[in-house]
């Protein structure tokens, strides 16, 4: 960091822990926008768990085309798979990119040097210029598209898709972040900062965000950041949390007991969901995959079907290459499909996954250059910790999917013909899944399934 140690080893050493700063990611989309020196307060103070009030620029949001939402969505699907790799294969998880992907996207304009250089690597954004941020904003407002509202008709009947994503700053009030930092927020997040009293009320403030995010989440996961984890030093935390609720296009039959075979050559009784329908379906070196999509089906999961024994063989190849091949080369194909109901609940070790995979500047607390996130009095903060949390559930009826990430930054057919016969998929065995956004390639949740 281009700080001398002489002048500031003395107060760095006293304030060691003055900084946590805690970016709680989830799929997330944001409200609007400040003029940096311009600002406005919002909120009360009250029953808030000393959390006050909200300073935001007066800077418009930008309104940027969908289209330029790829790349944000192709940085995701990059990030996934490397992220998924870093992670223990024998044990059922899911984790969203989306969510650690937008966290770390609102702290890169607050990072520089080599802490932002090992962000941008890491996270593959690339770059993150004011073309990263317009994309991130156009990914966030395409994704807010995607709800739609329920269909009750004589005819129809359909429930609601939800796809809610929010993302909010709580900082120190007598640490405010730089303005241009602000700006950036408003602009391409539509976010400001909430102040909070984190000195006299850390315990209430940490209460406080945890509700929000389980608010947000539908209570899905109604406790993110644990106990101690917010003190009376710390000094800013980001939030961003998702909750997705979608029916299939075409609804499963009601579950049936059947075999899930195990890793270990076991068996174990589940659940099984059955249908008979158009999906788009692909074969590859060892394993098939299905498209499953939900209403509207610009939103999908994709199944990654190993055969039998070649679990660990097939997710090892996995990237974000081979799910763009699958992607162009599955057609539609009148398939019939098991699928194991599951319902998956996961905390990753995020912190440790991503020092793993070179982020290693961000966490050193002598080192570490987030000079935009907070003013002179916190010369150095760092990141100390990166919770993330996620569910997804399935049925027949659709999927009910949540994240939060919690980044600790201390000091983000009509001829009459016979039809052809159907491609059978048993999903009897460990298996892959992503949820994505098809015309932007979102990576919303990565899982893996070794025991339903």
């Amino acid at each position: 960091m281009a700080l001398a140690e002489t002048s500031h080893m003395t107060n760095r050493r006293r304030l060691s822990g003055l900084g946590s700063l805690v970016a709680l990611a989830g799929l997330g989309l944001v409200s609007s926008g400040c003029s940096s020196g311009d600002a406005d307060k919002k909120g009360n103070e009250g029953d808030t768990g000393g959390v006050v009030a909200e300073l935001r620029s007066n800077v418009a949001r930008v309104t940027p085309d969908a289209s330029e939402g790829m790349p944000a969505g192709k940085s995701e699907q990059a990030f996934a798979f490397s992220f998924l790799h870093a992670l223990d294969a024998d044990e059922n998880l899911a984790f969203s990119p989306h969510s650690l992907s937008t966290a770390f996207a609102m702290l890169t304009d607050a990072a520089s040097g080599k802490t932002l250089e090992e962000v941008e690597q890491t996270l593959k954004f690339g770059a993150t210029g004011d073309a990263f941020h317009r994309s991130q904003d156009a990914l966030g407002l395409a994704l807010t598209s995607r709800n739609r509202d329920a269909i009750d008709t004589p005819d129809q009947k359909v429930e609601a898709q939800i796809l809610n994503v929010s993302n909010d700053i709580w900082i120190r009030d007598d640490v405010p972040p730089q303005a241009s930092y602000l700006d950036t927020l408003a602009r391409f997040y539509g976010v400001g900062v909430h102040h909070a009293d984190f000195p006299g009320q850390p315990e209430q403030v940490r209460v406080a965000i945890n509700a929000k995010v389980s608010k947000d989440t539908h209570d899905l996961i109604p406790e993110l950041i644990p106990d101690m984890a917010i003190t009376i030093d710390t000094v800013s935390v980001l939030t961003n949390a998702l909750y997705f609720k979608a029916p299939w296009a075409s609804p499963f039959a009601v579950p049936t007991p059947g075999d899930f075979h195990l890793l270990d050559g076991s068996t174990h009784s589940a659940d099984m969901l059955k249908t008979r329908t158009g999906l788009r379906y692909a074969e590859g070196e060892g394993f098939v995959s299905v498209a499953v999509p939900y209403y509207g089906r610009d939103l999908e999961m994709l199944l990654i079907v190993p055969d039998s024994g070649a679990y660990a063989t097939v997710r090892a190849k996995l990237s974000s290459e081979m799910l763009s091949q699958l992607v162009a080369d599955g057609s539609s194909q009148d398939v019939a499909l098991t699928l194991p109901k599951f319902n998956v609940k996961s905390s990753v070790p995020a912190a440790q996954t991503l020092k793993d995979l070179g982020m290693k500047t961000p966490f050193d607390d002598l080192n570490a250059e987030f000079p935009k996130l907070v003013s002179d009095v916190y010369p150095v903060v760092y990141i100390s910790d990166v919770l993330h949390q996620a569910t997804v559930a399935i049925d027949e009826k659709g999927t009910e999917a949540s994240a939060a990430t919690a980044i600790i930054v201390a000091g983000t057919t009509s001829a009459q013909v016979d039809p052809p016969e159907p491609k059978i998929v048993n999903v009897d065995r460990p298996f892959l899944f992503t949820i994505r956004d098809n015309p932007t390639g979102s990576v919303l949740f990565v899982g893996q399934i070794v025991a339903p």
